[in-house]
């Protein structure tokens, strides 16, 4: 019963925690642009906050494992973000933003291991990918309805990004008060020397699919882009949010779909799939130059982390066993944080230096030589594909 709770609870925490990021994020990019910000810098922010604050990841994820600790670690990293993201309000200067969303990032680096290996350790073993699926599902839920309520304050005070950057911490706050009726569960017992369960040491397979999303994440750089493509093509600043409403309403909707089905046809083929997807929307985002189109886009994309987000952590729970899984989820962020840096970097010049057409071309390239390793190497180890 309280494994099932579990799954709940950080379900609803992640709703309120996105409702309060999600009242944030689509407006940074107007905000620092309003700060003096080229594209290129924005994009060296949002790599820097991502990916340095992504180091945090393996450390705490390691630590959780060690001290078969989960709810210390949520409630540190949750509690560590809410208390930095009111502070949006007196920033002055690009180099305060970079320092507010370094410590929220780094909040969500101590956090995330322990609270993936928490839905883990809750969900039973058929049923992971359904479990993930409904989290990322309150997940996006949450960050739809945050663009609602940015858009709501700004209705009744124009251009007033800075009260919107203040009252996100309601919300993020009501996340702590669920956070105190989660349930520690320990870790399966080990059945492997304690010098082995110490290390780092993984199955081939996990580092193979490690190696093949640091690839996808050099192309899935910042979402900051997908925004300041919509602002390109003449979404009006007021509309963002609704924007990237829409984006959420798909993620939320489609999240539990693939996750459930990922249980029942195999997760590989679903990742797979998701990689081809991913080329496929962002080609088009790099052809597109009408408002319709844009709209549309944003729309499909979300699909994209219906199939991706919850499905990656599902394969992961499969490929490690429980009382290294926390590290794991520690190295995977870790990796996807980091790559973030030089990913939003390259994206950055290239949209500055040629365009954004060839920018996000360049992205989906990388989710094509995602897709050729990821389907390559487990025909080549298996010697068949899709079966997990």
């Amino acid at each position: 019963m309280k494994k099932n709770r579990n799954i709940f609870i950080l379900g609803m925490v992640s709703l309120f925690t996105d409702l309060s990021s999600q009242m944030i994020y689509p407006l940074i990019p107007e905000f620092l642009v309003g700060l003096g910000a080229s594209k290129s810098l924005i994009g060296i922010i949002e790599g820097i906050a991502e990916g340095t604050a992504s180091l945090f990841r393996t450390v705490f994820g390691r630590l959780s494992d060690k001290w078969k600790k989960r709810k210390l670690f949520v409630a540190l990293g949750y509690g560590l973000s809410t208390i930095a993201k009111p502070f949006l309000y007196l920033s002055a200067s690009w180099s305060q933003v970079l320092a507010v969303r370094f410590i929220d990032r780094t909040g969500k680096g101590i956090r995330t291991p322990a609270r993936d290996a928490l839905i883990s350790d809750s969900a039973p073993a058929n049923k992971k990918g359904a479990a993930f699926g409904f989290h990322r599902a309150m997940d996006r839920l949450g960050a739809a309805g945050g663009p609602l309520l940015a858009l709501l304050i700004l209705y009744f005070a124009p251009g007033n990004l800075r009260l919107v950057f203040l009252l996100s911490a309601i919300p993020a706050s009501i996340a702590l008060i669920f956070i105190i009726f989660a349930k520690e569960i320990r870790p399966e017992k080990s059945v492997v020397p304690t010098k082995e369960e110490a290390s780092f040491q993984f199955d081939g397979k996990f580092l193979l699919f490690l190696i093949t999303v640091v690839i996808f994440t050099f192309g899935n750089s910042s979402n900051a882009f997908l925004i300041l493509k919509a602002r390109e093509v003449g979404v009006i600043p007021l509309l963002i949010p609704v924007v990237w409403l829409v984006y959420n309403l798909v993620s939320s909707a489609s999240s539990p779909i693939f996750g459930r089905l990922s249980d029942r046809i195999g997760k590989k083929l679903v990742i797979a799939v998701s990689f081809i997807y991913y080329a496929v929307v962002y080609f088009f985002f790099g052809f597109s130059t009408t408002i319709a189109a844009v709209w549309i886009l944003f729309g499909l994309y979300g699909i994209h982390y219906g199939l991706s987000e919850g499905v990656f952590r599902a394969h992961i729970a499969d490929l490690v066993p429980s009382h290294k899984r926390a590290t794991a989820y520690g190295m995977f962020n870790t990796a996807i944080g980091i790559t973030l840096i030089p990913a939003s970097m390259l994206t950055g010049y290239l949209w500055d230096a040629y365009s954004s057409s060839v920018a996000l071309y360049t992205c989906a390239g990388f989710a094509l030589a995602a897709t050729v390793l990821f389907v390559g190497t487990n025909w080549i180890m298996k010697g068949s594909f899709p079966e997990d």
